[in-house]
């Protein structure tokens, strides 16, 4: 398993929370995905042999959230 916090500069509200997170969880071997939104990050747990990191972030990309960093 790997974590990883993704910066996503448009993170600004509950809804925004929900549906970054529901993007995320939706895919296998994605294990934790919680938004912070104060902070604009995501702390994210996934499995990187079940899904790539690009598909996530391709993911959002489609629902209006670019990725910014990860670290």
């Amino acid at each position: 398993m790997r974590q990883i916090s993704m910066v996503i500069p448009a993170i600004s509200c509950d809804h925004c929370k929900h549906t970054v997170e529901s993007t995320l969880k939706q895919f296998d071997g994605v294990q934790e995905a919680l938004v912070d939104i104060a902070n604009k990050r995501v702390a994210l747990a996934y499995d990187p042999d079940k899904v790539e990191l690009s598909k996530l972030e391709a993911a959002l990309s489609e629902e209006g959230y670019d990725v910014a960093d990860v670290r």
